[in-house]
This record gives C-alpha cells, sequence and structure tokens, in this order.
C-alpha cells in the first residue's frame, strides 16, 4: 500500500488541471496575436508603408496635443472642436458664428505647434528618429557596398514610410542605363517596374522567393509593383537569338574536333538559331515571345561564377545566357562531329562534286601505280574495291536535323530551346588527306598480294630458287677453290671436289623432303654412287 500511495504522488502532482491548460494555450495564442500584429506593421509592401506614414503623423499630433495641456487646457481645445460639430450639426449655428470653424481651428492648431512653449520638445521626438534612420542607412550603404549614403537613406526611407513610386525599366534584357543608379536597382523595392515585350526579369523577395515579372503591358498604368526589399535579381532577352561562328574574335570561334577515323575537322560558318525555352506557346500577336517561368528560373539559377584568385575580387560574375548556349553547342556539336567518319561530311550535291571525286580516285590510283610493281598491280586488280561511301547532301541535312531535336530535347533542362542550326563549310586537311588515303590502299594492295595463292605460289618457287642458287654458289664452287688451292694433288682436289658435291646432294635431298616434296631418282643415284666409290671416306 505504501508503494501505491509514493507512486500516485506524482502523477496527481503532474496532472494539468483545465485553469493551466487555457491559461498556457492563452499565451501560446497571444504570442502569435502579437507576431501578427508586428507583421502587420512593418509590412514591406508600399501601401502598409503609406499606412505607416499616416499613423506616425497621427501619432505626432497627439504628442503636441499631449505636451501643450499645460499650456493650452482641455477646455480650449473641446471648444474650438465643438465649434466644429455645431456648425455643421446645428442649421441656426452658422448664423450666429463668426468665420469658419475649420480656419479658425487651424489658425490656433499652428499657433500652438509654433508655441515656444511647445517646440522646445520637437527635438526629444525628432532626435531619436533621424539617428535611426542615419545608423540604418550606414548599415544599409555596408550591406550593400553603396558609395552613396544618401541612397540607403532614401531607401529606408521608402520601404518604412513613404513607399515609393521610382521607376525601372527593363528592355532588350537588360536594366536601363539611367536606372541603374536608383535604390531600387542597387537595393530593391518598394517601385516599380516596366518590362517590354522582349524581356523578362526576375526579382527575389527577402525570404529568397523568385518573382518572374514578364511584359507589364496589361498591367495598371503598364508598370508591376516591387515590394520592400525585392531585389533585382536578372533580366533575359526572350526574342530568339542569331549566332554565326567563324572566327570573328574568341567568342564566335569554329567548332573543332576530330571524326570517327581520326582525321582533323572544322565546322565554320556555323549558324544557330535558339531562344529560351518557351514551353510549347505559340508566338501571337500580343505574346510574340513566350516563355517558360521554369526555364528562366533554370538560366538564372545555374548560373556559374569566374573565379579569379589572383584578382582583386576572386570571383566574378558575369551572366550570359547566349555564351552558356553557345558553349554548350559547340561541345554537343564536337562530340557528334567525332562520331561519324570523314565521308559522312564529304558529301556530294551534284556533278562537279563527282567529277572532283573521280580525279582524286584516279589521282591515287595514278600514285598507287608507280609505288606497287605491275606483278602486285595486277594480283591486286582482281579484287574489286568499293569506292569510299559519301553522302549526299539531303542525308548530312538530316544528319543535323536530327541533332538539333536530340539537342533541344537535352536543352529544355537548361532552360534553352535550339530552333535550328546550320554549317555552312567543313574544313578538313585535304591535302594531307589523299596521302593517307594513298599510304593505306598501298599496304591494302600488298596485303592483298601476299594473301594471294598464285603470289604465294611464286614466292615459295622463288624461295627455292635463290635456295639452289646459293647452294650452287656457296657448296661446289667454294668447294673447287678451296681444293685447287690447298692441295697439289688433282687426285686429292677431285675427291675434296665430290665430297663437296655429295654433301650438297644430301641437303638438297633434305630441303626437297622438308617441303614435302618427292627426291628425284637421279640424285638418289649419284649420292649412291658416291657413297659407293668414296665410301671410306664418308
Amino acid at each position: 500500500m505504501s508503494v501505491s500511495s509514493v507512486s500516485s504522488a506524482p502523477l496527481g502532482n503532474t496532472k494539468e488541471t483545465p485553469l493551466q491548460k487555457e491559461t498556457q494555450l492563452f499565451r501560446e495564442l497571444f504570442s502569435r496575436l502579437i507576431n501578427a500584429l508586428l507583421n502587420r506593421i512593418f509590412d514591406l509592401r508600399p501601401e502598409k508603408a503609406a499606412r505607416r506614414m499616416r499613423y506616425l503623423i497621427l501619432l505626432f499630433i497627439l504628442g503636441v496635443f499631449v505636451v501643450s495641456l499645460p499650456f493650452y487646457p482641455l477646455d480650449l481645445w473641446t471648444k474650438y472642436i465643438r465649434d466644429i460639430f455645431l456648425y455643421y450639426l446645428n442649421p441656426s449655428y452658422p448664423s450666429i458664428y463668426i468665420g469658419n470653424p475649420l480656419i479658425n481651428f487651424g489658425s490656433f492648431f499652428w499657433h500652438v505647434f509654433t508655441d515656444p512653449h511647445i517646440s522646445q520638445y520637437f527635438p526629444i521626438f525628432l532626435a531619436p528618429f533621424f539617428i535611426a534612420l542615419q545608423a540604418a542607412s550606414l548599415y544599409l550603404a555596408d550591406v550593400f557596398e553603396l558609395d552613396n549614403v544618401g541612397i540607403a537613406r532614401g531607401f529606408i526611407w521608402s520601404v518604412a514610410l513613404s513607399g515609393s513610386e521610382e521607376t525601372i525599366r527593363v528592355s532588350q534584357g537588360a536594366i536601363s542605363e539611367e536606372h541603374k543608379h536608383s535604390p531600387t536597382f542597387l537595393i530593391g523595392g518598394p517601385g516599380k517596374v516596366i518590362v517590354d515585350l522582349d524581356s523578362v526579369a526576375m526579382f527575389e523577395k527577402p525570404d529568397g522567393t523568385p518573382h518572374i515579372i514578364g511584359p507589364t503591358a496589361k498591367e495598371p498604368r503598364a508598370r508591376a509593383t516591387l515590394d520592400g526589399f525585392e531585389r533585382f535579381r536578372q533580366a533575359i532577352d526572350t526574342r530568339d537569338q542569331y549566332v554565326e561562328l567563324r572566327d570573328q574574335d574568341t567568342k564566335s570561334q569554329s567548332v573543332k574536333s576530330r571524326s570517327l577515323d581520326g582525321i582533323p575537322i572544322t565546322a565554320t560558318d556555323v549558324r544557330l538559331n535558339f531562344s529560351v525555352y518557351r514551353g510549347g506557346i505559340k508566338p501571337s500577336t500580343e505574346n510574340p515571345y513566350p516563355f517558360s517561368k521554369e526555364s528562366i528560373e533554370q538560366l538564372i539559377f545555374q548560373a556559374t561564377s569566374k573565379v579569379t584568385p589572383e584578382s582583386t575580387n576572386p570571383s566574378t560574375f558575369e551572366f550570359s545566357w547566349i555564351n552558356r548556349m553557345i558553349n554548350l553547342i559547340r561541345g554537343e556539336l564536337g562530340t557528334f562531329m567525332s562520331k561519324h567518319k570523314l565521308t559522312a561530311y564529304l558529301a556530294s550535291t551534284g556533278m562537279p562534286e563527282l567529277e572532283k571525286i573521280q580525279q582524286r580516285e584516279e589521282r591515287i590510283s595514278e600514285e598507287i601505280q608507280k609505288i606497287v610493281p605491275s606483278e602486285q598491280e595486277t594480283a591486286a586488280s582482281t579484287e574489286p574495291k568499293s569506292p569510299p561511301e559519301f553522302q549526299p547532301r539531303s542525308k548530312v541535312s538530316n544528319l543535323f536535323t536530327q541533332f538539333a531535336e536530340d539537342f533541344t530535347k537535352k536543352a529544355h533542362n537548361s532552360g534553352v530551346e535550339l530552333h535550328w542550326i546550320g554549317v555552312g563549310t567543313w574544313k578538313t586537311p585535304i591535302e594531307n588527306v589523299p596521302e593517307k588515303h594513298l599510304e593505306a590502299w598501298k599496304l591494302s594492295n600488298e596485303n592483298l598480294y601476299r594473301e594471294s595463292p598464285d603470289v604465294l605460289g611464286g614466292l615459295e618457287n622463288e624461295a627455292i630458287l635463290h635456295k639452289t642458287i646459293t647452294l650452287i654458289q656457296d657448296v661446289p664452287i667454294a668447294a673447287h677453290s678451296r681444293a685447287t688451292t690447298e692441295e697439289k694433288d688433282p687426285k686429292k682436289a677431285m675427291r675434296l671436289l665430290l665430297l663437296a658435291y655429295h654433301q650438297q646432294l644430301l641437303e638438297a635431298a633434305e630441303f626437297m623432303r622438308a617441303n614435302g616434296e618427292a627426291v628425284p631418282p637421279s640424285i638418289e643415284e649419284a649420292i649412291a654412287h658416291i657413297n659407293n666409290m668414296f665410301g671410306h671416306f664418308v
């Protein structure tokens, strides 16, 4: 029992009463109410800033009224206010009232406002305000690296109290030059923005949320509203872009690669027609340059900075989605070129090209005839050769149409769209091509010649003949020369010569057996005869 009583005590102490529960709930809801109220008071939208200005003016007037009570009693204030109500609500009162009660109240208020007893308190109200404004301006100028603090001060005043009607303009994918020094561009909203039909701009809210603003022709007064601290991020030209790569400068160099067979090849006069990804929307009169909001975000968020550690600014951001598109096409086109052989680019369009091809083949054939012997030429000519595979121009055009389609599918993920690509000229080291082909065909002909059965038989006979000549020259003639030189006795010299011939006949017989040939009976009889005559020498 004692154990149960001890264990039940903590449970009773930790149990929350209804009053405690409601109190905790009230605290949480009251905290949320305070936060919502503060968010409403310090809302960054321009209309909220104008409302804060009205609140501040009313607060200032109320402060002047409270300070003036010791010098101007409340009965005096109520007298002027009572005259206003009686003048407009009592029909008989205007006939006995001298002047206008509103004008009289205004004169009284101005007298109170300019009274030295009252104005001596103005610094108490105004000094903290302007000190806070200057401190906030210095901090903001330091954050945004502004040389002119006045720009930051004007921005703080706009975002906190007055709102702003200052307008910036985006045209041809860039901010106009006259607006690049405005607070709306350097720091952000509140403000207005005009976007022309050929552009789209992206702004970022204070929490990082992107805000895409297209052409503002249909907006009120043709201007879109920017909230406080909604800052310009980037603008993009939505028109179709035409670019030519013809070695005009470092950014328009021709596309260089190698064919599948390893020959250098250059695509010159490459013409590109591309734009931002339009999301399948067809251009119209009201919207001549449609775009996809997702593609604009991809183009801007995927942009990279140029890192230069040796310079003053180690990172430089130069946004150019056009150059990025060119580099993307350059890389894909170079990869595409390396997947096809040289003959895929040497397309023929008519008889002149065909005649040039025929002349090239004839020139190569003549060079081959000069290098390859007539016997090899005869053996190689029996094997028909297929001409190089030259594709017609229509086939090459279809090749690049397929490349454009495949590239466009990949480019959609980067926010761009390729409409058309054309290659004017394919440059190759053509003066080296016949020489390379000549070497290759020379090796091919030599291989064909060596693999021919007739040629192999001829080479075998030539080897046998060469061996026989070597035996005749090196064995008998050399042996006879030694015998006549070393031996003075003619009989001994004859024996040495017969022994040399005997050795030669034995080697010839072994050579024939090794080649699978039958040894002639005359050779075997000669060997046997020499053995019988000079057996004791052998």
